[in-house]
């Protein structure tokens, strides 16, 4: 055995540093793949509290890091219409923000875990209805509210941002259901997709 390791020394010693280099490569890919991780942002947006119009919609933030929620955008679906409407500055606030002003301006800060509880749908809906884009639009003529969240957040220059899409059931006989049409939230990363969002925000600014 001794024999063979001094006859194939050289050999030996070449399968060894590519065994090193291997794990060095995998090693490497590992800490990429982390890393990568750790800088994307993760936004959900979600049903809660029921099923119907008085259900409640969150905004999470599930990314390693905090980010700040600068905007919030509806689009409403009827027939072939499609009306987008900002959501953040629509209403007159008052003084007193109460306990959690985050969610009654619907946007700030939010650390890794903490959301923002932007009301009730059918405040949501009511609240949009009532913007002059929206003139001569009836609440059963809804089909669909889509919900954009844009957000920035500190490891990118441009916006980040999520989008979820939400169906009416005006018909149901238990009451009108809020159905969201995916069960994940589609996340706004790819750069071509983040300067329409940053131009989105623009138009409502």
């Amino acid at each position: 055995m001794l024999e063979f390791f001094r006859v194939n020394q050289g050999l030996i010693s070449v399968l060894l540093s590519m065994a090193m280099l291997v794990v060095w490569v995998v090693y490497l890919q590992i800490l990429l793949v982390q890393v990568r991780a750790s800088r994307r942002s993760s936004i959900l947006i979600t049903r809660a509290a029921g099923r119907g119009m008085r259900s409640r919609c969150l905004v999470t933030n599930m990314s390693s890091q905090s980010l700040y929620v600068t905007s919030l955008i509806g689009i409403l679906h009827a027939g072939d219409k499609q009306i987008e409407i900002a959501l953040t500055d629509l209403r007159e606030l008052p003084e007193d923000l109460g306990a959690d002003p985050r969610s009654t301006m619907r946007q700030g800060s939010l650390s890794t875990g903490q959301y923002l509880d932007i009301g009730h749908f059918d405040d949501i809906l009511e609240v949009m209805l009532r913007d002059d884009e929206a003139a001569g639009l009836e609440r059963e003529d809804v089909a669909q509210l889509d919900l954009i969240v844009v957000a920035f957040y500190a490891p990118e220059s441009l916006p980040v941002g999520a989008r979820r899409s939400f169906q009416f059931r005006w018909e149901s006989p238990s009451g009108t259901r809020v159905q969201p049409s995916s069960l994940r939230t589609e996340q706004i990363r790819g750069h071509r997709q983040r300067k329409r969002l940053f131009q989105a925000v623009e138009r409502h600014m």
